[in-house]
């Protein structure tokens, strides 16, 4: 049943970023639409930054596990481009107040990982230091969260569009050769 609640709370939330922002939202307000017990939100999270917390992780591990399962690069890099799309609008409320700076970090982190991962597949006898690989990762993946959240893509064709734009950096790009096979 955890699990349930934690959706139920997740999901309200992300109804309720659809009209307003974070800093707008209470535990109160949540706790009344999900009818459930403050007690009840407080077993399950610490505050409404948590319930964010949680399914910015719950999305990552979705599409981590997505991507991880094609071969193809631009099937992976079009898992997250359709998952910006689709959460646009809750990505922007989200990163419209105080704690932009924690969200970032949170979606940098998504594309580390996922850039990570990609890296050692591909180049698993890879002799680069543990600081240049950290620079490496963090340059591409804040570079792939800019383009997302700057130009969200709203028809097929933009998010077409960027797949390749996106594949071209990693893979085409004169300095991207280093995730190329």
């Amino acid at each position: 049943m955890g699990a349930d609640v934690k959706r139920e709370i997740t999901e309200t939330l992300l109804r309720l970023l659809e009209k307003k922002s974070l800093e707008k939202i209470t535990v109160k307000e949540l706790v009344t639409l999900c009818g459930i017990s403050r007690q009840t939100f407080y077993y399950h999270f610490e505050d409404v930054l948590d319930v964010v917390d949680w399914w910015t992780r719950q999305g990552a591990q979705h599409l981590m596990e997505e991507s991880l399962r094609t071969e193809d690069p631009r099937k992976a890099l079009r898992l997250f481009v359709d998952y910006t799309a689709e959460h646009r609008q809750t990505l922007q409320h989200l990163l419209a107040n105080r704690w932009r700076e924690q969200l970032e970090r949170r979606l940098v982190q998504v594309f580390t990982t996922y850039l990570q991962d990609m890296l050692h597949r591909m180049h698993p006898n890879l002799a680069m230091s543990p600081a240049d690989e950290e620079a490496f990762l963090t340059f591409y993946a804040c570079g792939i969260l800019g383009l997302l959240m700057d130009r969200p893509p709203r028809t097929d064709a933009e998010k077409e569009a960027l797949v390749n734009q996106l594949y071209w950096l990693l893979f085409q790009n004169p300095w991207g050769h280093i995730l190329r096979s």
